[in-house]
């Protein structure tokens, strides 16, 4: 029992202990400590304060990267190519010498070389390997020199698709941003082939196509397991691994590549050794290198810079069909400068095109060149597209495009102009012109007195006589009776764009004239009086496949048919009796047409002719106008080149005959009177004629005038054996 009951007494209650005051929040904490809540402040503050310089680093290294929309339009620039008609790449226009190849295109080795060489973790890192970075870092503190570099195919990518090449810690920071931007853009088999289509590998290649083409002259797709490695080692430094310029360096770092390859298991060592010591068969061959077409070639590219500007030539990828025939072109190079350097030899002139060039290799002053020059241009009659250009002998030595540019007299290869003219206006074949000594008075007092190449007179001839053996007098004599004006009106029609000097000299050509002009003039003849301007380019068609333009002829009737007939029937009696014989007698037989030119003291030397498919103009000369020398005529010097060329053109098909046309007949003539032939006439011939214009009366020079015609006694066909046995 408790004591206090026992006693009788009551004690008070318990009372809790008193509460501790409220902590003092400035008091220290125990052990001089700072407070928490401070601490977590402090953290965050620096938290912040951290974040905001990283934003603003950030901010400041990233203001000039390229945005994310621009990375997700990237499009690396394209050489523009030019296609012949065979579909061959004839030329190429470029900055940077590249061609895209899709990544499935290319051979699995040649992609596994670049990986294990360049980018080992490409496919498992973020663009940035900070791995490869640390390791690179090491091996250059050890070295004492930057051996290895550590950026990843994504960072050289970037490098390269945005000019980031200085050496900065800066350039570095914004290298990897840009990497790892690129990563959140594309996917890895896009960023690698646009890595492969993108790195420059020397020599003016950019991407593996470029060159697979620059050092072994095939696709990429068909290099050789040594030829890919070789080319994979390239990009670390294109110099001086070149297999052109050094190819035992190229060889070490080929070695590299594949032991790289073995350490990544994409080969063994067994197959990496074999590799190694396979042969290396370098053969550089990049289009658009030679000379070939380069006359050609230019004025394409005029003609697109005029339209496209020179960015979208340079860096679009356009492609550009044209009708230029390569085996044409070749055989109009081949055989224009093997012939005036025959005459350059002949002529033993004091500079000739090797003294220029030797010159020019030993380093001295030369200038421009002034050996012997010449140019052809063929145009296909039905399309009206340039088959061939020449321009000059060299685009090296001179960029002067003669068959374009230069303007030379034409000499009696305008003649066929004047007589078209004439027949226009009622003349025929047959008709009588005077081929006798003619003095004429010039409005500035002077006195004209024309001669004849000859320098000799044949008295009365025929048109056709005339233009056949190019008699000056006559031609002169024709203009005279229907006015220059008339034969002006038809060049000016048939395709000639120059303006003609209304004087009787005209019909010695002495207005100048471009030899294209010429040509597309001949060609107007060709196509049955049909006239167009000759086409450089067929089609173009951009990067994406979509056509900006695409070119056809459009030909318009510009002389009548059976005029045109009659002046191709006489240009074709130049070919087979005339200056134009040699053709024949050179093994050149296809129905053909055409027309010498030879001005005063053998100064230009032209031959201008077609087929019914190919028109062709050759001309010869120096390009200061002066002499080359006596008998240097378009038929000693333009012939033969004129002959080479339709010759190639022809060696595996034939000409068609010229069509008859409505509206014309032949009757059987004297060549001395013109008139219908009797029995007695010593030459005639089978002439063409309109309708309405053929001679009524018979030839009463020769026999009497009762004597019977001869289309009553023979046939056509023993005429003709009986005129080719005459000529």
């Amino acid at each position: 029992m408790n004591d206090d009951l026992n006693n009788g007494t009551t004690q008070p209650p318990r009372q809790p202990p008193p509460a501790a005051p409220p902590a003092d929040p400035a008091a220290p904490a125990p052990g001089g400590q700072p407070p928490r809540w401070r601490v977590e402040h402090i953290l965050i503050g620096v938290a912040v304060l951290a974040s905001g310089l990283m934003f603003s680093a950030y901010r400041y290294f990233a203001r000039d990267l390229p945005s994310t929309s621009r990375l997700e339009m990237i499009e690396p620039t394209l050489k523009t190519q030019v296609f012949g008609a065979d579909s061959s790449v004839v030329g190429e226009y470029f900055v940077e010498d590249r061609a895209l190849v899709p990544l499935e295109d290319l051979p699995p080795y040649l992609v596994d070389a670049f990986i294990a060489i360049e980018d080992r973790k490409f496919y498992t890192h973020w663009g940035v390997d900070m791995f490869g970075i640390a390791r690179a870092v090491v091996i250059n503190a050890r070295r004492g020199q930057r051996v290895q570099g550590g950026s990843t195919i994504t960072q050289q990518l970037g490098r390269n698709l945005f000019d980031m090449f200085e050496n900065t810690l800066t350039r570095k920071i914004k290298e990897a941003m840009l990497a790892m931007r690129i990563e959140r853009a594309y996917s890895k088999d896009e960023i690698l082939e646009m890595y492969l289509n993108q790195i420059y590998f020397g020599g003016g290649a950019h991407g593996v196509e470029a060159a697979a083409q620059t050092f072994f002259g095939k696709k990429a797709k068909e290099l050789t397991i040594g030829e890919a490695t070789m080319i994979a080692g390239l990009p670390k430094n294109p110099r001086d691994y070149s297999p052109i310029n050094h190819l035992e360096r190229a060889m070490q770092r080929r070695d590299v590549v594949l032991a790289a390859m073995v350490d990544t298991g994409k080969l063994t060592r067994a197959e990496a050794d074999s590799i190694s010591v396979e042969p290396v068969n370098v053969r550089p061959g990049k289009p658009g290198q030679s000379e070939f077409a380069a006359y050609f070639l230019e004025e394409v590219r005029q003609y697109l810079e005029e339209r496209y500007g020179s960015d979208r030539i340079y860096r679009d990828g356009l492609k550009v069909y044209t009708g230029l025939d390569p085996l044409l072109q070749r055989a109009a190079e081949d055989s224009m400068e093997s012939q005036l350097a025959r005459m350059e030899k002949w002529r033993n002139y004091s500079e000739t095109k090797p003294s220029y060039e030797a010159a020019l290799a030993a380093g001295e002053a030369v200038g421009t060149p002034a050996y012997l020059q010449g140019a052809v241009v063929a145009i296909d009659v039905k399309s009206g597209l340039v088959r061939a250009l020449v321009g000059g002998r060299s685009f090296k030595d001179s960029k002067f495009d003669r068959a374009v540019q230069a303007k030379r007299q034409p000499g009696s290869a305008f003649k066929p102009f004047i007589f078209a003219a004439a027949m226009e206006n009622g003349y025929t074949p047959a008709d009588i012109l005077l081929d006798a000594p003619i003095v004429l008075d010039l409005p500035n007092g002077d006195v004209w007195k024309p001669q004849n190449y000859s320098e000799t007179f044949e008295g009365e001839v025929t048109l056709r006589h005339a233009l056949n053996v190019s008699i000056n007098i006559a031609a002169i004599r024709l203009l005279m009776a229907m006015g220059p004006a008339e034969a002006i009106n038809m060049a000016h029609r048939l395709g000639i764009k120059s303006d003609l000097e209304a004087v009787y000299s005209l019909a010695l050509g002495v207005s100048e004239v471009t030899l294209l002009e010429m040509t597309n003039a001949y060609a107007t003849l060709a196509a049955g009086g049909m006239r167009g301007d000759a086409l450089l380019v067929k089609k173009v068609v951009d990067r994406e496949g979509r056509v900006l333009e695409e070119n056809s002829i459009y030909r318009e009737e510009v002389v009548d048919p059976a005029v045109n007939y009659m002046i191709t029937s006489l240009l074709e009696s130049v070919m087979n009796e005339g200056f134009g014989h040699n053709a024949r007698v050179n093994g050149f037989n296809e129905p053909a047409a055409g027309k010498t030119g030879t001005t005063d003291l053998c100064t230009d030397a032209w031959f201008v002719g077609f087929t019914g498919d190919l028109a062709v103009g050759v001309w010869s000369g120096f390009d200061e106008k002066k002499t080359m020398g006596a008998r240097m005529t378009g038929s000693a010097v333009s012939l033969p080149t004129w002959t080479s060329v339709m010759k190639t053109y022809y060696a595996h098909r034939h000409a068609p005959d010229f069509p008859e046309v409505q509206g014309v007949e032949y009757r059987i003539i004297c060549e001395k009177t013109g008139l219908l032939a009797t029995e007695f006439c010593p030459r005639i011939r089978r002439e063409v004629f309109i309708v309405g214009t053929e001679p009524r009366r018979s030839c009463d020079r020769h026999g009497s005038a009762s004597a019977r015609p001869v289309q009553d006694m023979q046939s056509v066909e023993e005429l003709d054996r009986r005129i080719l046995e005459e000529h």
